[in-house]
């Protein structure tokens, strides 16, 4: 051999092992867990990183099975999930828990072709990514917490709203019965009228709260997006200032969505608390428009996160301001949980909006700019069971009736007035009356006349035992005793007990002489079971 090729020879050799161990020295500096298996998932290299995880030296690790030291499974090669992984023949990528090392991994594995295009080896590595989910874990509980504080933000706001509104209430009351003192026989009817009225707005109002409060169960119902924007709108005006506006644009017959009322009501309430409070002090308009639109399954359309939105039919709700707007770099943070710098009219609520948006598989646009206000849009997917709502019909008070009840009703409640008040009107119906001041005074009544009460109406916040536990023991020893629930919060707290009792029904206060008819008779009439 000439002295060219063998200095050739000797260049090509000190370049193959100059490569060789700077690739173990790259292999082994590697932060990550980095493991070579045969195709019979023998472990035939592992880098450093490996090897200290496990509480080896490199030079043990060899020979060993991937299944039974990096998974400790300890059983079969069919229960390696790696295996499962390249069955695809793909180059997969996984996130799971390695329960014995301590934390969770991100695991790649790339399979190696010979020349004939066999899989021979594949390349393992995993990533820790403990500390990362770990964050997660405590930015989801800060958004939590972050969402109940908003809330509490919000109900802050309407705070000055809801006690102006029931001060006008109470004023229409008192005005009435005053002027009641001194009026015939003929104007106490008008003044009973507007009494009655003005107290059904007051219910009206506690009935929104409680369902903005979460005191009502979070069920999914169709929805009229134009009546809950005009009640929600109606109920905070009264704390805004007057130099602001509120301009409609609703389309007519627009069908309805399906969602929680309770959280639809937070997103509108939000929106339009925000859309003042950018206005300011000085005069300005806060537009409110709704319309149907269909995106098509051909058509591009992107929410303010460039995520594409699903095509399908529509209710877009648009909030628009005249206000300060926002720059680039506020629009991009407005929905970060940890954003929380406080500036005019943004901010307050859109991180838990966004989440409520999404939670009912809707879309949010955004478009802003300093000095020019901000609109933002929402898409409500339209029910796809029910036509399209034509006007808004009235809702159906229970039938009239003049229909005389018998039996004897067991009435719990601690309050004297309201015992006294329930009373007259289930004698009015035609019922006798038995009256308990708690759930614990109802039981003893009943153990001792059970042949006598045909049906327990009861309170459910009482003191020394309230209307569940009373309920609870009721039913271990009458399990078919119709037992109705009255109450100023919401059927939240009773639900999961009585959703399944055909003998147990709810009726929220204040009522009506006809809708207590109609319950009782809805309870103790099979038949009306299911009306």
């Amino acid at each position: 051999m000439s002295v060219d090729g063998d200095l050739t020879t000797q260049f090509l050799y000190e370049a193959l092992s100059r490569g060789k161990r700077e690739w173990e020295l790259t292999f082994d500096a590697v932060p990550d867990l980095i493991f070579i298996t045969d195709t019979q998932h023998t472990i035939t290299r592992a880098n450093r990183a490996m090897a200290e995880r496990l509480g080896m030296r490199p030079a043990e690790i060899p020979g060993r099975k991937c299944y039974d030291l990096f998974h400790e499974i300890g059983e079969v090669p069919g229960a390696c999930p790696f295996l499962k992984l390249l069955q695809d023949g793909d180059a997969p990528r996984v996130e799971m828990e390695e329960r014995h090392l301590g934390g969770f991994f991100e695991i790649s594995v790339s399979p190696l072709y010979n020349e004939l295009g066999e899989i021979t080896a594949c390349v393992h590595v995993a990533r820790d990514v403990t500390e990362r989910k770990k964050a997660e874990e405590y930015r989801l509980a800060l958004e939590q917490q972050l969402q109940q504080t908003q809330r509490l933000e919000s109900l802050g706001v309407l705070s000055g709203g809801i006690a102006h509104d029931f001060n006008n209430i109470l004023t229409i009351i008192l005005g009435h019965c005053a002027m009641a003192r001194t009026a015939t026989p003929f104007e106490i009817q008008k003044h009973l009228e507007q009494i009655e009225q003005a107290g059904n707005r007051a219910a009206d109002l506690c009935r929104q709260m409680l369902n903005y409060a979460g005191k009502s169960p979070l069920v999914q119902t169709e929805i009229d997006l134009n009546i809950q924007v005009r009640e929600v709108v109606s109920m905070l005006q009264p704390a805004f200032k007057k130099k602001v506006a509120f301009k409609y644009l609703i389309e007519p017959d627009l069908p309805l969505i399906k969602g929680d009322q309770g959280q639809v009501q937070q997103i509108i309430m939000n929106l339009v608390v925000n859309a003042v409070e950018a206005i300011g002090d000085r005069k300005g308009t806060v537009g409110i428009s709704l319309a149907e639109h269909t995106i098509a399954p051909d058509e591009t359309g992107c929410d303010a996160f460039g995520n594409a939105i699903a095509p399908g039919s529509y209710v877009c709700l648009e909030v628009s301001d005249d206000g300060c707007g926002m720059s680039e770099e506020t629009r991009q943070r407005v929905f970060d949980p940890f954003f929380s710098t406080k500036f005019t009219g943004r901010g307050l609520g859109m991180s838990a909006t966004m989440g409520i948006i999404r939670s009912h598989n809707g879309a949010l646009q955004l478009s802003s700019a300093l000095g020019e206000g901000s609109t933002f849009t929402i898409f409500f997917p339209t029910c796809t069971t029910s036509p399209p709502r034509r006007g808004a019909p009235p809702a159906e008070p229970p039938p009239q009736s003049t229909e005389r009840l018998e039996g004897t009703v067991l009435l719990v409640d601690d309050e004297p007035e309201l015992r006294q008040v329930g009373t007259v009107l289930l004698n009015g119906l035609g019922l006798s009356v038995i009256t308990a001041c708690n759930g614990r005074e109802a039981l003893e009544i009943y153990r001792e006349r059970p042949q006598d009460i045909d049906l327990v109406l009861m309170d459910l916040t009482m003191p020394e035992m309230d209307g569940v536990e009373a309920y609870q023991e009721l039913r271990r020893e009458a399990s078919a005793l119709p037992i109705l629930f009255c109450s100023g919060y919401g059927k939240k707290e009773v639900s999961p007990f009585i959703d399944s009792d055909p003998y147990a029904a709810f009726l929220a206060k204040p009522y009506n002489r006809e809708q207590m008819r109609y319950m009782l008779r809805k309870l103790r009439d099979p038949a009306l079971q299911g009306s």
